[in-house]
């Protein structure tokens, strides 16, 4: 068997919450490498032996970082699955061969279901009738 196709693993997807975005750690035959993601700001940062070696702020679904350890080339890809669950695909790839996949998903009390759709959608309507009332009661005090 192909020991490229041995290193090919998947974990299951684990909890995440808010504060301290999506952490993961790859071990690539002894090359800790972590890579972390910012659930609030976009933020990307990918660390080895405890030193960033890349960064970048992204805020689209899918993101790549691109570096280098020693002689082998590393990409870290970024995939957002699904936005209302928070569900996070990062994978490690090695010169050009994927070594492995780790998913994670924000904890069920900051996920978006059809219950709290309710909430959001009731809660947009409502911040639109006060901030309109708030704006309309100002230009009648301070004038035009």
């Amino acid at each position: 068997m192909n020991n490229n196709i041995k290193n090919v693993q998947e974990e299951s997807a684990e909890n995440v919450d808010f504060s301290n975005g999506y952490i993961f750690d790859f071990n690539d035959n002894g090359r800790m490498i972590n890579v972390y993601g910012s659930a609030w700001t976009g933020k990307e940062t990918v660390s080895f032996e405890g030193e960033v070696i890349v960064n970048k702020r992204s805020f689209s679904r899918k993101s790549t970082l691109e570096f280098s350890i020693a002689k082998d080339k590393y990409e870290v890809e970024f995939n957002m699955v699904d936005m209302l669950r928070g569900e996070l695909h990062c994978t490690l790839i090695k010169n050009g061969v994927h070594c492995k996949t780790l998913k994670k998903a924000l904890a069920s009390k900051y996920q978006v279901t059809k219950k709290s759709s309710w909430k959001l959608l009731i809660l947009f309507f409502l911040g639109g009738f006060f901030g309109y009332t708030a704006v309309d009661l100002i230009i009648k005090f301070f004038g035009e």
